[in-house]
C-alpha cells in the first residue's frame, strides 16, 4: 500500500473533545474567566484549568484565544 504524504494526505480528522470541555470552551468564547466558568457549571477552578489543558493538548494550541479559534475553526464551537 502507497502512503500519501504532502498536499494530497487527508486532513486528520477533528479531535473529540468531551462534553465539559466544549461547555468550558463556549464560556471562554464568551469571555468568561475561570472563577467565572467554575461557578456557572458547579465545578472548581482547579477543574476549569484541568479541562481547558485537555482541551489545548488535543487542540494543540497553548492558550485560551488559540483553543477557542481553533475549535470555530474545526466547527466544534
Amino acid at each position: 500500500a502507497r502512503v500519501r504524504t504532502g498536499a494530497t494526505a487527508a486532513a486528520d480528522p477533528a479531535p473529540t473533545l468531551s462534553p465539559r470541555e466544549l461547555d468550558v470552551l463556549r464560556l471562554v468564547a464568551d469571555g468568561r474567566s475561570n472563577p467565572e466558568i467554575g461557578r456557572m457549571l458547579h465545578i472548581g477552578e482547579a477543574t476549569v484549568k484541568t479541562h481547558l489543558i485537555h482541551a489545548f493538548e488535543k487542540l494543540e494550541v497553548s492558550d485560551r484565544t488559540r483553543a477557542v479559534t481553533r475549535a470555530m475553526e474545526l466547527g466544534l464551537l
